[in-house]
């Protein structure tokens, strides 16, 4: 609405000065120029609607990725589960079916033997563990490894490759919401990728001159990330650095790809599948811009 009227104003000076500067120049010059200033209002306003769609779609489509992901991972889980149940069942009834086979040839050795052989054993095996019967449990398929160490997705926070990473649980970040979302759920890592950054169509704006209020929220977010103790990681882009990349180089996250010395001081710390697939898109950008 605010466009609209913008526009119509501008419409309207401008014919009028056309028609006043027939009869007073100066005048007419005057609500040309104020037509004029009008007409780049508009486009102003018109600008930030367009800006604030952008927004509402990128929410859209991150929400419908993350209902996506979350559907396909629970049909797996899903899936696994009927595969591991199914298979225990057939193992149980395999050791029933092995048990049922080999009672007949038990109980017709029983049978065979001379009175004076089986009348002794009866007397022993019905006292102490020796009465125990030998029983397969077929639903003991758990090992020690996988009670104590159980498989669990890593929340990430942030603004990343998401195609490029392993099995993930992403948390993106909008502006004006990027503390808020980090108290609301504690990410295990945070990750900020300056090609991503670059190419989002919120973000990008917060390394170049006009974007030191965005690139202040990212900052606020690093900071956050240090007084908690989560881990902060940063993926440089290939491309030159911009305004505002040297502030954010220079912050508290860690750079990747870490060198010798950096893996060598973390030594005997478990590198999971997605530090690992991190540690190699950074060492590709930094050969690929050597």
């Amino acid at each position: 609405m605010t466009t609209r009227i913008a526009a119509v104003a501008a419409v309207l000076l401008f014919a009028l000065g056309a028609v006043v500067q027939i009869w007073s120049p100066r005048l007419g010059i005057t609500l040309m120029l104020l037509g004029v200033m009008a007409a780049i209002t508009a486009v102003l306003f018109l600008q930030r609607t367009i800006q604030r769609r952008l927004i509402k779609h990128e929410r859209f489509l991150v929400k419908l990725q993350q209902s996506v992901t979350t559907g396909t991972k629970k049909v797996e889980r899903a899936v696994a589960t009927g595969n591991a149940k199914a298979s225990k069942s057939t193992t149980s009834l395999q050791s029933q079916l092995k048990l049922l086979t080999e009672r007949p040839e038990t109980q017709t050795a029983a049978l065979s033997r001379p009175p004076s052989e089986t009348a002794a054993p009866q007397v022993k095996t019905d006292i102490g563990r020796a009465s125990t019967p030998d029983v397969t449990n077929p639903f003991t398929a758990e090992s020690l490894h996988t009670m104590l160490a159980p498989g669990r997705v890593q929340k990430v926070a942030g603004i990343v490759p998401a195609d490029q990473l392993p099995e993930h649980e992403a948390s993106a970040w909008f502006p004006g919401d990027v503390v808020p979302s980090l108290n609301r759920s504690t990410p295990d890592l945070i990750v900020l990728d300056e090609g991503a950054l670059r190419d989002s169509a919120i973000w990008g704006d917060a390394v170049t001159a006009v974007g030191t209020a965005l690139m202040r929220e990212l900052l606020d977010g690093l900071t956050w990330a240090q007084e908690h103790r989560v881990p902060a990681y940063l993926l440089p882009s290939a491309l030159a650095p911009d305004v505002h990349s040297s502030a954010l180089r220079s912050s508290s996250a860690v750079m990747l790809p870490l060198d010798a010395d950096g893996l060598d001081a973390a030594a005997g710390a478990p590198q999971t599948p997605l530090f690992h697939t991190l540690q190699e898109l950074a060492a590709a950008r930094t050969e690929g811009a050597a």
